[in-house]
This record gives structure tokens, sequence and C-alpha cells, in this order.
């Protein structure tokens, strides 16, 4: 995954308008944890672009691993569509020999021809409902609301259990919720 995203993924600079995402070393850190465990909790500071690189780890699980549900939950509809639309984005940008072949694509889903894909979803106690998860990420769990966040992991982790795999990544928010309990835990 880091040779696809340093040599394929393009991306959208505020400022540069599209790049190449050139990764940082711990952006390939963090890419390296993604693909070698099961379970990832990341504590990183704003503008690190961990939601980019997340993302576009995730992109190339979906293209490369056959029958994958990826569930994208983050803390509001728009912040879902927004990672979403990068991700699209750099599905667009890939060339035309590398892409998945694909059968839908929308503002909250994209799904391959190889049976893989990603939904995204605001971050509510019935997140994930429904869906036989093999990859969840929550995005900036430290910012939804406590009582959500405790409902909606007990929903989750049943699905969890038979082997799907989290990531969980955010900004330190406190340190009573969920996410503070799970990255205490992790340590």
């Amino acid at each position: 995954p880091i040779y696809f995203i340093k040599n394929y993924i393009w991306v959208q600079h505020p400022k540069l308008g599209k790049i190449l995402f050139n990764l940082y070393d711990y952006q390939e850190e963090l890419v390296d944890a993604l693909l070698h465990n099961r379970w990832v909790i990341a504590l990183l500071s704003r503008q690190m672009g961990k939601t980019q690189t997340i993302s576009m780890f995730l992109l190339w699980y979906a293209m490369f691993n056959r029958d994958q549900t990826i569930l994208i939950a983050s803390k509001n509809n728009s912040h879902a569509m927004e990672i979403m639309d990068r991700i699209r984005f750099a599905y667009e940008e890939l060339p035309h020999w590398l892409k998945a072949g694909c059968n839908y694509y929308n503002k909250h889903a994209i799904e391959f021809d190889n049976g893989s894909r990603i939904i995204s979803q605001s971050t509510t106690e019935k997140t994930g409902r429904g869906y036989s998860i093999s990859k969840l990420y929550l995005d900036e769990l430290a910012f939804i609301n406590p009582r959500i966040q405790e409902n909606m992991w007990a929903s989750l982790a049943p699905t969890l259990s038979t082997g799907g795999s989290a990531i969980i990544s955010s900004t330190p928010n406190g340190d009573t919720e969920l996410y503070a309990q799970l990255w205490r835990g992790a340590n």
C-alpha cells in the first residue's frame, strides 16, 4: 500500500491543488501498522494527514482484497461525505490500467467489481447496523457525544468479534470518554 499511495494517489492540497501524495515517515509507519495489525488506534494532532492517509489505505485495501465491507464512520454526515470525496478523487485520478471496476458509486458508497465496498456514515447509535463489517474506520471518535460512542460501540463490537478489524483515529478531547479509555487500554 505504501508503494501504491506514493506512486499512484493524487490528493488535493489547499494551496498547491492536485499533487501526488508523498507520505511522511510517520504516515508510512501508520500505513504499516494498518497493514499488519487487526486493531489500530491512532492519536495524532490536527492537520497531520491521518484521515487522508487512512482513507487512501482503505481505497487500496478495497481494490486489492475481494468481498470486503469497509465502514467509515465520522463525526457528522458532511465529514463522512468529505472522506468519500477524497477516496473518489483519488480513485478517479488512478491510471485506467490500475483502476478496479466499479459497480456503483455515490456520495456515501463505492462498490468495486471484486465485491468489496466502502460505505461512509455519520456516527450515531445505529452506525453499522445491518452490515457484516470487515474493516471499521472510526474517524475523530473523541469528538462524538459519549452516550452515542458507548451505544455505537456496543452495537459494533459483536460484528468485529467475528474477525473484523478496526481503525480508530482522533485528536485528543478529554480523558473519560470511550476513545480515551480505548487509547489507555491499548497502551
